[in-house]
């Protein structure tokens, strides 16, 4: 919120009098323009996502006569709705851009992969950008510009109503010429799945892609059937009537695990079949229910995979159903012996952390190579969002990415 109110106080104040151009809901001025000669390893415009949601751009015009940096900083003022722009100073900090406007506490850095990542406030908001031609994106200014991955279709041995299913799924290439390890990330539900509005949410997560890249894999966010415009029914242990959401009872639950775990493996096949995808285990990771789906994909499929990266995963809330559903799913990882690192945080609504401590300890019963870390993650009720602050998790991201062994 901090950062909405922000951006509200002092667009106002910089908003110069022209007819925007927009870029998807992401105005600019009429007379942007970027200097050739700048000089600047920042030159250009960088689009990308707030948050991985929230769209944005920044346009690094060049240097003034004062020594700083003239930029233009635009966001969408909603999810759905037109944004805000307004030219404003920043000065060169070693690596990083840094806003000299005190109510807009922003800094960019450049990413070793030649992105950029941004950081409002004091770790409040998050976001990686793409370099992109300025004027590309002045003649087709559309929303396609603020994907950093790209949206592409899986072919898949899935079947529904006698239907061949694809399977829709962001991939984020690294440098170089490949092929490269692959890293596949599977997302997790939709909270109580009542809102049907979700399933066509397309999830990612820019940052945790940019890391990845950065340790030489391909990381690839598959949607499952239903979700983010894939084909097929959402399904994955709803109540009859759907409009309540997802079933408490616990057959229905394991039956959507199930499903979803056929899934992850229909898009870890296709997602093999890629050229720029070299032979060899693939690391997995995984959200909430995502990341019991790679603990599951990771027991049934012990010689491919490497590794599991586990956020804060659990496939029904602790207090749900007749029967405890958890701990058996995460008793799936079997004799899997590669390294699973598990992130939690505090004051989660979902999962206590001594519930996670239990459910990863029927995993270390049966021998799982386990680490966990526990993090405290900045206001009331939100453990569960981990992922949203990557100063939480990058170093110790890094640090598993780094021993691990490919």
């Amino acid at each position: 919120m901090a950062f909405l109110i922000a951006v509200w106080m002092v667009l106002p104040c910089g908003v110069i009098a022209q007819n925007p151009i927009f870029i998807g809901n992401v105005p600019l001025p009429e007379d942007v323009s970027v200097q050739d000669d700048a000089g600047l390893p920042v030159s250009g415009v960088w689009i990308g996502k707030w948050d991985n949601w929230r769209n944005h751009i920044l346009v690094v015009e060049g240097l003034n006569a004062d020594g700083l940096v003239d930029v233009v900083y635009a966001v969408a003022s909603t999810q759905n709705g037109r944004g805000n722009w307004l030219r404003l100073e920043a000065k060169i900090e070693g690596d990083a851009l840094v806003s000299t406007d005190d109510s807009l506490p922003v800094r960019y850095s450049m990413s070793p992969t030649g992105r950029m990542r941004a950081v409002f406030g004091d770790n409040e908001r998050f976001a990686v950008l793409e370099r992109q031609d300025i004027s590309a994106v002045l003649s087709s200014p559309d929303d396609d510009w603020f994907l950093v991955g790209e949206l592409e279709r899986l072919e898949t041995d899935l079947v529904e109503d006698d239907a061949p299913v694809e399977l829709a799924a962001v991939i984020y290439t690294t440098r170089g010429e490949g092929p490269f390890p692959l890293a596949v990330i599977h997302h997790g539900s939709t909270g109580t799945g009542r809102q049907s509005v979700w399933f066509r949410h397309v999830w990612t997560n820019d940052w945790l892609a940019d890391v990845l890249n950065e340790n030489g894999y391909i990381a690839a966010f598959p949607q499952r059937r239903g979700r983010g415009g894939s084909d097929g029914l959402y399904d994955e242990g709803f109540s009859a009537d759907r409009s309540d959401g997802y079933s408490s009872d616990a057959a229905i639950a394991i039956a959507g695990a199930d499903r979803a775990l056929e899934d992850a493996n229909a898009a870890l096949a296709a997602l093999r079949n890629r050229s720029n995808v070299q032979p060899g285990p693939a690391l997995l990771a995984g959200v909430s229910r995502g990341g019991v789906v790679a603990i599951m994909q990771a027991g049934q499929r012990q010689n491919d995979i490497i590794g599991v990266i586990n956020f804060v995963g659990g496939w029904v809330s602790e207090g749900c159903c007749d029967t405890p559903i958890n701990p058996p799913l995460f008793r799936r990882i079997g004799s899997f012996d590669g390294p699973i690192l598990s992130i939690y945080g505090e004051d989660d609504t979902h999962y206590s952390i001594a519930h996670a401590r239990a459910n990863i300890a029927e995993m270390e019963r049966l021998g799982a190579n386990s680490d966990l870390i526990v993090t405290d993650v900045p206001g009331f009720g939100k453990g569960h969002w981990v992922t949203a602050y990557p100063y939480l998790w990058e170093e110790a991201v890094g640090d598993y990415l780094n021993a691990l062994a490919r």
